[in-house]
């Protein structure tokens, strides 16, 4: 896990999170335009995170596989000592018909929905 601290991000999220409930969809239903989504739920020790799922630069080999990065927005200022789940989700506007999405660094990879 690589900290920024001056920014409170850190890119993964380490022991202090734990991700779940993965799935990934692409929308393919009238009008348009096409839509892949990726929802999950992460758990934190404490409030005051927030988690972003970005494209991976440069992506795989794979054309059929979209990788993402599980990117954990630390807390910046004292927050409530109580476990918090937060709602992820990755919407992205594409003809691109990927077969499967790899999240970084969890190494967890799903199956697309195709949704018509």
């Amino acid at each position: 896990m690589k900290d920024d601290y001056s920014s409170g991000k850190s890119y993964g999220g380490g022991s202090d999170s734990n991700c779940s409930d993965w799935y990934a969809s692409h929308d393919h239903k009238p009008p348009g335009p096409k839509t892949l989504h990726v929802t999950g739920k992460c758990k934190f020790p404490t409030g005051g995170y927030s988690v972003e799922l970005k494209p991976a630069e440069p992506q795989g080999i794979n054309p059929k596989i979209y990788i993402l990065d599980k990117i954990v927005n630390t807390p910046t200022k004292p927050v409530p000592d109580v476990i918090t789940t937060v709602e992820v989700r990755y919407d992205e506007k594409t003809e691109t018909e990927y077969d499967q999405v790899h999240i970084r660094p969890d190494d967890v990879t799903l199956d697309v929905e195709h949704t018509h």
